[in-house]
């Protein structure tokens, strides 16, 4: 008798294990979604960096599927960059990979731009929702950022940054503002700076002060803050 019951637990067993082998019947849900780790990579000046992103299927069939992916209105990277249409998940897998592209330009910058890529749904494809991508800049040097605090008359301000390792020369500038649309704006504005001697100047073109400025490289400040009280203000920094 306990054979017989052997027997029979075995037979279940293998008829279990052939059934899990065997592909989902036609018109049967494929549920598919993107990896779930966050997702980001930073881009060379004027280089183009690819990075493959790992799409993952919730079962694994005898044939190749593919899958349509498109990019989200919400995406808010002006750069230029390639996202193929499908992704195919091999035969016998459930994993394949999405290359992106992106190439730098002017609008690429080193605050985090984002594409938003969605795997199209259907009656038989359940999705597992957005996948952002954040791509920035790279930067060989040191991140430094500039924070202007404007007055009520903010098309009066001006500003550069001059690189003083040799003879002075302008690398960033900004302004006038729009008034009244920037009264008492407060303005953000990062670079990305290699070693070396710097300097800052707000100019206001009426000549009775008013703006506020600083400079800073993450937590450590290289010019602190500082009003302006007539017509122009001017501080130096170093980047070691």
């Amino acid at each position: 008798m306990k054979k017989i019951i052997n027997y029979i637990m075995v037979g279940i067993l293998v008829s279990f294990a052939y059934n899990c082998e065997e592909d989902l019947p036609s018109g049967s849900t494929n549920y598919v979604t993107f990896e779930t780790s966050p997702s980001g990579f930073t881009v060379d000046k004027d280089g183009t960096t690819t990075k493959d992103i790992n799409v993952y299927t919730g079962n694994k069939t005898g044939s190749a599927r593919t899958f349509n992916v498109s990019v989200d209105a919400s995406s808010t990277l002006g750069a230029s960059y390639s996202v193929p249409s499908t992704v195919t998940i091999p035969a016998n897998s459930n994993v394949g990979a999405l290359s992106v592209s992106v190439t730098d330009d002017d609008t690429l910058e080193f605050v985090p731009q984002t594409i938003v890529l969605n795997i199209e749904e259907s009656a038989s494809i359940d999705s597992g929702g957005s996948l952002v991508i954040n791509v920035t800049e790279e930067c060989p040097g040191t991140l430094v950022q500039f924070f202007l605090d404007l007055d009520t008359w903010p098309d009066e301000t001006t500003w550069e940054i001059y690189d003083l390792s040799g003879t002075p020369t302008v690398i960033f500038s900004g302004g006038p503002y729009n008034n009244p649309a920037d009264d008492f704006a407060n303005l953000f504005f990062e670079f990305c700076l290699l070693p070396g001697d710097y300097g800052v100047v707000v100019y206001d073109s009426y000549g009775d002060g008013g703006p506020t400025y600083s400079v800073k490289a993450g937590a450590t400040t290289l010019v602190g803050s500082t009003t302006l009280g007539g017509s122009s203000s001017s501080n130096t920094f170093t980047i070691e």
